[in-house]
């Protein structure tokens, strides 16, 4: 027999008295008290709604006017809670990337030095071995080599500091790799809190006037590679861990049939 549980909605009784096997609509409709045009209508517009959400149903159809609970939807639920933290967290970082731009755009040209040296550490350059050869217009130039390589091949390094949003180009990028033959460097890097222009970014890879020209290359280090850098190594932000309390359905359905 039907057990009657007005108070219920739907999809709660089809939680607890459907999971097992199927039940015909009818008797469902007797045991919610409802009329069953009324609960083939909620089971139509669920179904409807299911497929506009792109997510499980809350019910299976397995016959003729037989529905049984679809488990598949409180995972589906659980997805739609995570997928909701991780947009919620990304939205935070987002704004943490924003916050330490500005952040850095204050610093002055030490501040940005002692950065740049950072972001050489975590690029594996030999940075206990940097030399400092030239300061002048909020730049730095760096003599060092790669950890990778063991040291042989001396890399220039030009830490540029910029106003927020600043714009880095062509005449730069020349310069640095101009400056290579006097260190005996086969490469270059740009280290820099600016933005470097499209024309800048053609130069560091030898693209002169529409064609490749063999040259030394030039490694861009701008704003977003230095925050991805940053980020990454978790260096200039604290990480704080959110825990997530998720509904255990089968703890509660083994109570269930235990009671």
């Amino acid at each position: 027999m039907i057990e009657r549980v007005s108070k219920l909605t739907l999809r709660e009784w089809l939680a607890q008295h459907a999971r097992a096997e199927p039940v015909h609509y009818k008797k469902i409709a007797e045991a919610l008290e409802r009329d069953p045009a009324s609960v083939s209508a909620s089971l139509s517009i669920e179904g409807k709604q299911a497929q506009v959400d792109n997510r499980p149903a809350y019910f299976m159809r397995t016959g003729p006017g037989l529905y049984q609970y679809n488990d598949l939807c409180e995972g589906a639920v659980d997805e739609e809670l995570i997928s909701e933290v991780r947009s919620r967290a990304a939205d935070f970082n987002h704004a943490t990337r924003r916050e330490m731009r500005h952040e850095i755009a204050k610093l002055d040209l030490e501040g940005f030095d002692d950065l740049a040296k950072i972001i050489l550490l975590n690029t594996r350059a030999r940075i206990e071995e940097a030399v400092e050869v030239h300061r002048y217009d909020e730049t730095v130039v760096i003599i060092t080599s790669w950890r990778d390589d063991g040291g042989k091949s001396p890399v220039v390094v030009y830490a540029k500091k910029c106003e927020y949003d600043g714009k880095v180009g062509v005449d730069l990028i020349r310069e640095i790799r101009g400056s290579l033959p006097t260190y005996q460097a086969n490469q270059g890097v740009l280290i820099t809190n600016g933005t470097v222009t499209p024309e800048g970014k053609q130069e560091a890879l030898g693209n002169t006037g529409g064609m490749k020209v063999s040259v030394p290359p030039v490694h861009i280090m701008d704003i977003n590679i230095m925050l991805n850098i940053l980020l990454e190594s978790r260096t200039g932000v604290r990480s704080k861990s959110v825990e997530v309390l998720l509904l255990d359905h089968d703890f509660f359905k083994h109570l269930r049939r235990l009671s």
